[in-house]
């Protein structure tokens, strides 16, 4: 009779809860049974916790999702249910003996109030719909109990570590390190620990890691379990609007906006191959939150992936400044460098370099300036800060600086008041006169609106030619003046006389 209760209840329990929920075997013709209760939190549920042992140390608080789910092993004995309960062993990372031990006493209540029945459902929804609001944890849990054991622990780790009497046994070293450390432990919190030692309930098991953070394993537990959760529903991607299982997106954070993994991958996949790495928000309109590197690893080719780590890399060098590459091509290896220190050093060749030039170190020299770069450094000195131009003074040095500037401006003055004759390119002014040009090296003739070469023989026909552009312009650009002389004389110009043959042929003195 009671075995074909206990195989239809087995039954029963497996058509209600999955594989990750509920598990049996059978050992010696009895039934052996896991759970694992998973308990759903309230929104804004947290943590707290100190440690107990600093008593000045305030109270800190974290926010999770989700709670390692609790364990619950039973033994189904041969006369269950008609006279015996079942046996079992209650599991938890997260809640402290006594709260165990009270969750152990409450079942075994349920049991007598349902003596002779089937009991494991009920006590299954028991401990997964009131164990916070019978525990009175409904809001938080405080953890300082599990932390400060945590920290107890790394101080006599550390004080073994630390002890330098190799004679001593270990088992004896660690025993004085203990009862020293209890001298100073609050001796309230000394006698609840005490205290709970002598009424726990040998079923109630606390399997918190041994050596690990609480605090962290929690966090860890809850992020793991919050992927676990996404993967399972359904979302809508915001990019192809398509509905697709979680498993087939991803999520950015904080923001929890929604793409599935196809479009994500053809956005990064763009970003990468122009070299912009840096910075990839989310696709949603005006949203901050940035992807992270590991979704990108799960996006994305690894060869993909080894050349956004790589220019995200170069990119991140960069903006430091005391970082600065080998100049040698085959190295090009990032070289940190001293504060305010012209020389650097690469580790991997060994060539020492001038972190401004990035030449050969050259000492006390200032960097040579080249003259495809003269006008661009004369520029940019003299709209520079005053900060830069002290940078720009130690790099290139002040005297340098300041002969490049005069020689730059001479060049600039040169260009705009003079012309290069057209054979032997001397520079050339001219202050007065006509455009008929002379050259004072080589004694060309030349147009000065034009740079022609002038016949020497005939200079002027030049202007004389109605073909030529500079027709009738010998005294183009010159200042009209009114003035007469004394004589009342006045001057005819010449070019209306095309038959005279030398320069004192074009005059023709008229006396009016």
């Amino acid at each position: 009779m009671d075995s074909e209760k206990q195989k239809d209840e087995i039954v029963a329990l497996e058509s209600i809860y999955n594989s990750e929920e509920f598990s049996y075997h059978k050992e010696n013709d009895q039934y052996q049974c896991t759970f694992m209760i998973f308990i759903n939190l309230p929104i804004d549920y947290h943590v707290t916790y100190k440690n107990y042992r600093q008593v000045d140390e305030p109270e800190q608080k974290i926010k999770i999702s989700h709670l390692p789910p609790l364990k619950l092993h039973v033994f189904l004995p041969k006369n269950y249910p008609s006279e015996l309960p079942p046996k079992f062993t209650l599991y938890s990372s997260w809640l402290d003996l006594p709260m165990l031990t009270k969750l152990c006493k409450k079942l075994d209540k349920l049991w007598e109030e349902s003596k002779g029945q089937e009991i494991l459902f009920t006590w299954v929804a028991f401990l997964h719909d009131e164990t916070l609001e019978f525990l009175n944890i409904q809001d938080h849990l405080n953890m300082s109990r599990a932390y400060t054991r945590y920290k107890e622990a790394l101080e006599i780790v550390h004080n073994i570590h630390k002890s330098k009497i190799d004679n001593i046994d270990k088992k004896c070293t660690i025993e004085d390190t203990k009862n020293a450390m209890k001298k100073g432990t609050n001796a309230k919190y000394l006698n609840k620990e005490k205290l709970v030692r002598k009424c726990r309930d040998k079923r109630a098991v606390s399997d918190c890691p041994i050596g690990k953070n609480p605090i962290q394993t929690l966090i860890d537990y809850s992020e793991k379990r919050n992927q676990i959760e996404f993967k399972k529903n359904f979302y809508t991607c915001k990019i192809c609007f398509v509905d697709k299982l979680g498993e087939h997106c991803t999520q950015f954070l904080p923001c929890g906006h929604v793409f599935c993994k196809d479009c994500m991958a053809g956005y990064l996949e763009v970003r990468i191959k122009d070299g912009n790495v840096q910075n990839i928000y989310c696709p949603e309109e005006k949203c901050t939150s940035e992807v992270t590197p590991a979704q990108i690893k799960d996006l994305v080719s690894s060869e993909l992936f080894v050349k956004y780590d790589s220019i995200l890399l170069s990119a991140t060098l960069d903006t430091m400044g005391d970082i600065v590459y080998c100049p040698r091509r085959n190295c090009q290896y990032p070289v940190s460098r001293e504060p305010n220190e012209q020389m650097a050093n690469c580790p991997i060749c060994q060539y020492a370099f001038c972190v401004y030039c990035k030449m050969v170190y050259h000492g006390i020299e200032p960097c040579k300036v080249y003259s495809a770069e003269i006008h661009k450094v004369v520029t940019e000195y003299q709209e520079a800060s005053d900060d830069k131009k002290l940078q720009m003074e130690q790099r290139y040095g002040k005297k340098q600086l300041k002969t490049l500037i005069e020689n730059t401006m001479s060049e600039n003055w040169i260009k705009s008041n003079s012309q290069k004759c057209p054979k032997c390119q001397a520079a050339i002014e001219k202050s007065d006169g006509c455009n008929k040009m002379v050259c004072w090296r080589c004694n060309t003739y030349f147009c000065w609106l034009c740079s022609s070469i002038l016949n020497r023989d005939k200079p002027y026909e030049h202007f004389q030619d109605m073909d030529s552009k500079c027709y009738n312009m010998l005294y183009h650009g010159m200042p009209i003046e009114d003035d007469d002389d004394e004589d009342g004389d006045m001057y005819i110009d010449y070019r209306f006389y095309p038959n005279y043959e030398s320069d004192e042929d074009y005059y023709e003195e008229i006396v009016i």
